[in-house]
């Protein structure tokens, strides 16, 4: 298991994962992502930087452990992804995403869920590829990207999974800037920084205004599509 990590840069939040690998993920390191937020908002920290390791932010979820799950684990698996990420989705603390490599599926997620992202440059990939994969998006995914990509782009990236270089990311206004990998998390500290002259209570309670319709669908929706999801995750084992 890869536990999330926290560190501080004076009022900013490093939250980071580095697995040695892929930062793959299943309900362990969903928990440990959540338990990291609950700190970030229990400190004094005014934002957060969410990163990887250099070349992945995490490659979704573990599909070399995820074929052993039971159907009740596979289930236990979705629950705690969309608990995470409508977690981090509605943090009461601006959150910037230093995309630090490939953020595919559960890694896509991370990203969206935050306030902004910065990609590193490179032969990197990003998308939610769960429908190419042969899995549908749940409804919490389709609000994270709800809330990044526009409205004419939404089917392209969602419903037909088109994964992502990081300049298309940047064309499409998904990241809002470009680094090399060795200046992303400088890149990530300023924006993080600059996010925390609007951090309180107006910025909590107007960001859970903005998000928390979509969130509060999607907690709803997650009961009913356990069944289905772990039913389409347990047809492609081997």
């Amino acid at each position: 298991m890869a536990q999330w990590q926290v560190a501080y840069d004076g009022d900013v939040a490093i939250v980071s994962m580095d697995d040695g690998k892929a930062n793959a993920v299943l309900a362990p390191e969903f928990a440990s992502l959540e338990a990291a937020l609950d700190e970030v908002v229990a400190s004094r920290a005014l934002s957060a930087v969410l990163t990887g390791r250099p070349g992945y932010l995490s490659a979704g979820l573990n599909l070399k452990q995820l074929p052993a799950l039971s159907m009740e684990e596979k289930k236990d698996v979705v629950r705690a992804m969309g608990s995470a990420v409508l977690k981090l989705f509605l943090l009461p603390k601006p959150v910037v995403c230093a995309v630090s490599g490939h953020a595919l599926g559960a890694g896509a997620m991370f990203a969206l869920a935050c306030d902004l992202r910065v990609f590193a440059e490179g032969p990197f990939r990003f998308g939610l590829n769960e429908v190419p994969a042969g899995l549908f998006v749940p409804s919490f995914a389709v609000e994270l990207a709800r809330a990044v990509v526009s409205a004419s782009r939404l089917t392209e990236l969602v419903v037909h999974g088109r994964v992502l270089t990081p300049h298309e990311a940047l064309s499409m206004h998904v990241a809002e800037t470009l680094h090399a990998p060795e200046s992303l998390m400088a890149a990530a500290l300023m924006h993080a920084r600059h996010l925390a002259s609007f951090s309180g209570a107006g910025y909590a309670l107007t960001k859970r205004l903005v998000r928390g319709a979509g969130a509060d669908t999607a907690r709803a929706s997650l009961p009913g599509e356990l069944d289905e999801l772990a039913r389409m995750m347990d047809g492609r084992n081997p």
